[in-house]
C-alpha cells in the first residue's frame, strides 16, 4: 500500500471511529430531556418529515457517502465531507427541536459530547480530504512538469 493509500484509510478510520464513538455519548440536552445520539441517528430520518433542526440529520447520508466515495473519487469525497460537516454545524443555528413522538417542541438547551464527535469526526473528513486533494494535485504538478535543461552546455 501507498502513503497516498494509507493516508486515506486512515482518515476514514479517524472519522468512522469518531462517529462510532459519538453515538456511545448523549448528543444534545433540552428542557425535558438529554438526548441519546444512537437514538437519534436511528430515529433521525423521521425528523426529517418536521423539518426545522431535523434536516441536519442529512449530515449523515453525506458522510457515509464520503467514506465510500473516498477511494475511487476524492472530489465527490471532499464535496460530501463538506456538506456533511456544515450540515452538521448547522444544528447550532436551531433553538428548538422536536425530541418525541409527540410532536412537541423544546428549546435546546446544551449540546453535548456526542454531538461534539459527530461534528468532529464531519471535521476529520473534511480536513483529510482537503489535505489530500492538496497532495494529489502536488503530485500531479511534480509529474507535469517540464524537465529543465542546460542549453549552455
Amino acid at each position: 500500500m501507498d502513503a497516498f493509500a494509507k493516508a486515506k484509510k486512515n482518515i476514514k478510520t479517524i472519522s468512522i471511529v469518531l462517529f462510532a464513538i459519538s453515538l456511545t455519548q448523549k448528543c444534545f440536552c433540552t428542557t425535558t430531556t438529554c438526548s441519546d445520539s444512537s437514538m437519534t441517528f436511528l430515529l433521525g430520518w423521521a425528523g426529517l418529515l418536521s423539518g426545522g433542526a431535523g434536516i441536519t440529520w442529512l449530515a449523515n447520508p453525506c458522510l457515509f457517502g464520503a467514506w465510500i466515495t473516498l477511494k475511487k473519487n476524492l472530489k465527490t469525497s471532499m464535496f460530501l465531507s463538506m456538506f456533511a460537516f456544515l450540515i452538521a454545524l448547522g444544528f447550532l443555528l436551531f433553538d428548538n427541536i422536536k425530541d418525541n413522538e409527540g410532536g412537541v417542541s423544546h428549546r435546546i438547551i446544551s449540546y453535548k459530547p456526542g454531538y461534539w464527535l459527530w461534528v468532529l469526526s464531519t471535521f476529520c473528513m473534511l480536513a483529510g480530504t482537503f489535505f489530500l486533494m492538496a497532495k494529489s494535485n502536488s503530485m500531479k504538478m511534480s509529474l507535469s512538469k517540464p524537465e529543465k535543461r542546460d542549453y549552455l552546455h
